[in-house]
């Protein structure tokens, strides 16, 4: 019986324990860290080389919110898997045979033969068979008490045993869902250990690219004995490529992935370009790394579409083309690498001049 109540206990309990672990930890961590990033990839088109500081500080609020939600997801598993190890133990059964059913036949055999025998020695007027009489009735009153103690002791086995049962249904079922939510609970902290990973790899290249965006041109060395090895043709000039270039923060025209924010940096020495692109898109199919960064050079063109091979900072190889615009300000990129699990190679849209 003690053993049927410890495991209700549990069960009733069990969502009350997992809720006595407190959150306040990683929440307090999660509103400093969205404080300090507020509107950071619209800002880093013209804050600067002075938005550093704030990206050094964002990237360390969001390792401090991932680790802290990562310990309770791990605590929050833990302490499911110890529930389900108290629920799986089995629990201790009433025997029935405490009262076994041979005892009660046995009672009321007995009792019958002594109320016969009684019924016949009724109309004797013997004296001795009077007193044998009284003595009978004696023992059929204490066999009649024990058939109806056997009765209800029947009863409450039953009883007992039907409500042990249904209890032990509820422990197994409780069991399985316990088990289920350990292994989302461990599942999901592996995963937001990738997350917060992934948020340490995005700040460190929303720094490069304020960095890249911010440094002064390499200096032009000026030849005068070998003339540059290209030009844009008449009516192109280089400044429609060169120079920094962010995606809008609305009304941006893209097409197949669409970007949140885009950062290209393009520079031009004696007619040779050196450029670097970091950008993050919204994930869309099979992609799970929204982040895009490679490099890329190459000779300019004599020719408005200008075409560079890239390498990303994976090591994957590629494509880059570069399309002026409407206007003076717009420049539209097109970029195509070899495919890689999980990665976004694709991706086509419009960029303003800072």
């Amino acid at each position: 019986m003690r053993c049927w109540l410890f495991a209700g206990i549990w069960i009733c309990s069990a969502a009350g324990l997992m809720g006595q672990t407190s959150r306040e930890a990683y929440r307090q961590d999660y509103d400093a860290w969205r404080e300090v990033h507020g509107n950071l990839e619209r800002d880093a088109g013209s804050g600067g080389a002075t938005l550093i500081p704030q990206v050094d500080r964002a990237a360390a609020r969001v390792a401090a919110f991932g680790t802290n939600r990562a310990a309770y997801a791990k605590a929050a598993a833990q302490t499911a898997a110890q529930q389900r190890q108290i629920l799986q133990a089995g629990t201790t059964r009433l025997s029935p045979d405490l009262a076994p059913p041979a005892l009660a036949a046995l009672v009321t055999g007995e009792l019958q033969t002594v109320t016969k025998t009684i019924t016949r020695f009724a109309e004797d007027r013997d004296r001795g068979i009077q007193q044998l009489r009284q003595s009978l009735e004696r023992e059929r009153d204490a066999l009649a008490a024990l058939n109806d103690a056997i009765q209800a002791r029947q009863k409450a086995v039953t009883t007992t045993t039907a409500a042990g049962t249904a209890l032990e249904q509820v422990r197994i079922r409780a069991a399985e869902m316990i088990g289920s939510e350990t292994s989302a609970l461990s599942q999901n902290s592996v995963q937001l250990e990738k997350e917060t990973a992934a948020w340490a790899a995005y700040y460190e290249g929303l720094a490069k690219a304020i960095q890249l965006a911010n440094a002064p041109p390499p200096p032009r060395v000026e030849v005068t004995t070998v003339a540059p090895r290209n030009d844009n043709g008449p009516g192109i000039p280089r400044a429609r490529y060169v120079g920094a270039w962010t995606y809008p923060v609305s009304n941006g025209v893209f097409h197949g992935a669409q970007p949140e924010f885009v950062d290209l940096v393009v520079h031009d020495t004696n007619g040779h370009a050196d450029g670097a692109l970091f950008a993050r898109f919204k994930l869309s199919g099979t992609a799970t790394d929204p982040l895009v960064r490679f490099d890329f050079q190459g000779d300019f063109a004599a020719a408005p579409l200008q075409r560079f091979p890239l390498m990303t900072s994976e090591g994957t190889a590629g494509t880059i083309e570069l399309i002026p615009g409407p206007a003076f300000n717009l420049l539209e990129v097109n970029f195509v690498a070899d495919p890689r699990q999980g990665k976004i190679n694709v991706g086509n849209f419009i960029l303003v001049k800072k």
